[in-house]
């Protein structure tokens, strides 16, 4: 009869202990030495291939070159499915090797737009001014991460795991279902010209486990479907699970089998305990609140 109690501690668990999931939304290690899927556009002198030169990963990383005005070196990727309006996490490794640069994209999307500039100063631009991040040196690779969290409008640029600025976003046309690395400009009229490499990016964002329109860290139930995310007392979880945790003999309705179990545990202490509805190692009237709030109620439909 404690099948599911049971089942649902496992499931406070999985949600409130263990990492929220997240799905790769984009990878590209480049080990197959192939990208005929992503849009380049080179003029001049100007190279956008992969390389078994400087590889972190064998056998090869993405390299641009473009070290003239009148050359141009850019890379698009292919396109994929990110909801910019929810968090979401980029990572790559990036090496410059040398100071001979100036202003070409490290990461450039709908919100993020990351450059070098002045040589080997890592900056990121909010749309009107560039801003320093870090000074890089030539010939080294670096671990570059990048946590995206739209609803602040900015993201945290960590280098080397540790965390090394906050920036402004910067929301512009264009690049919502892909990204741009490389120099872009061909015209003369900008002194834009760099090369560098990049390996292993990769793009991940927080999944929805019940498919209810709420990602996984929102979702205030996230194992089961509740896109308008009831919350009649305001304590952060959600009607649905309330119901799924006061169903103590694992059938349909809340009823008074379910009433017997808790009242066997009534007033008791302890972990473990059926009653238990909100986990809180006691069996109280915040428990038989719950239940009376979901008497009768088919968890199945809540």
């Amino acid at each position: 009869m404690r099948n599911g109690k049971l089942a649902f501690v496992f499931l406070v668990l999985i949600a409130t202990v263990l990492p929220k999931a997240e799905a790769s939304v984009f990878s590209d290690d480049f080990d197959d030495g192939d990208i005929s899927d992503w849009t380049v556009t080179t003029t001049g002198a100007g190279t956008f291939d992969v390389t078994s030169d400087k590889s972190v990963s064998s056998p090869f990383s993405v390299h641009m070159k473009s070290l003239a005005s009148g050359d141009k070196a850019i890379g698009v990727s292919p396109s994929y499915d990110l909801d910019l309006s929810e968090n979401y996490d980029v990572s790559f490794s990036f090496l410059i090797p040398h100071t001979n640069n100036h202003w070409f994209e490290v990461f450039n999307n709908h919100q993020i737009y990351l450059i070098i500039d002045s040589g080997d100063d890592f900056k990121y631009y909010d749309g009107s001014t560039s801003h320093l991040i870090s000074e890089l040196s030539t010939d080294q690779w670096y671990s570059i991460e990048i946590k995206a969290r739209p609803s602040l409008d900015t993201y945290i640029v960590y280098i080397d795991s540790e965390p090394n600025r906050t920036c402004d976003m910067w929301v512009h046309t264009g690049f919502e279902t892909d990204f741009r690395i490389g120099e872009r400009n061909s015209d003369g009229t900008y002194y834009d010209y760099g090369e560098a490499y990049w390996d292993n990016m990769v793009i991940t964002q927080p999944v929805d486990s019940d498919g209810d329109g709420v990602m996984d860290p929102n979702d205030n139930c996230s194992y089961d479907y509740n896109p308008e995310q009831a919350d009649r007392n305001a304590d952060g979880w959600g009607d649905v699970c309330e119901c799924i945790a006061a169903n103590l003999d694992g059938f349909d309705s809340i009823d008074f089998s379910d009433f017997s179990i808790f009242a066997s545990d009534w007033r008791q202490n302890g972990t473990g305990l059926a009653g238990d509805i909100n986990s809180n190692e006691a069996v109280d009237f915040n428990d038989l609140e719950i239940i009376a709030y979901h008497w009768l109620s088919d968890c199945s439909e809540e």
